[in-house]
């Protein structure tokens, strides 16, 4: 007796027909998206709020560094106007003998060699100097003067954060038995270096 059967598909076709890609129940994909919708809400809103935070603390340290920076640039100004004293004196101007004080020689030059005229500060007024040289510092121009009596001023083209104004308290340094005094007056910063040993002899 034979019966009537519809030919079986080849076990190739079979597994095709079971893998054949189909749309996603309805129910299946929405639970997904959902999910998905939820997971990522869940993670954004913290770690944008992590990112902001470190931003601003590293912000704000960066700034904290530069603001402790810029009240400091007095003091390193000394301290560099101190080395250069210490490296020996480069004349670029040498002061006359004859003709206007040496203050005034030094105003006049220093207006065409520097690009600004650097005075001598009030405690200085009067006081006879050898000559000078331009000085190119951290992000400024400086004038130095050295004076007869073995001292050098350093006349900044501005003033110079983190310093006292007038001579009355300026800042005191000490570098490698040299000494320094630091202050702003009239616009412009200021920096008297002292060799070891100078007492005020004239």
């Amino acid at each position: 007796m034979t019966r009537n059967t519809a030919p079986t598909p080849g076990f190739d076709q079979q597994l095709k027909d079971t893998l054949r890609p189909g749309a996603a129940p309805d129910d299946l994909r929405r639970s997904l998206l959902r999910g998905a919708g939820t997971r990522r809400s869940r993670w954004t809103w913290p770690a944008l709020g992590i990112a902001a935070l470190l931003m601003v603390l590293l912000g704000g340290g960066t700034w904290g560094w530069m603001a402790l920076g810029r009240g400091q640039e007095g003091s390193r100004l000394a301290r560099a106007s101190i080395q250069r004293y210490m490296e020996g004196p480069r004349m670029e101007f040498t002061a006359g003998a004859s003709g206007p004080d040496s203050g005034e020689q030094g105003r006049r030059w220093s207006a065409q060699a520097a690009g600004f005229s650097a005075a001598l500060p009030k405690c200085l007024a009067g006081q006879a100097m050898k000559g000078g040289c331009v000085c190119d510092m951290e992000a400024c121009r400086a004038v130095c003067y050295y004076l007869q009596d073995g001292r050098a001023i350093y006349v900044f083209d501005r003033t110079l954060r983190g310093l006292p104004f007038g001579f009355d308290q300026p800042r005191r340094l000490a570098f490698e038995g040299h000494q320094a005094q630091a202050w702003n007056e009239n616009g412009r910063g200021y920096v008297l270096v002292e060799p070891p040993g100078w007492g005020g002899q004239g």
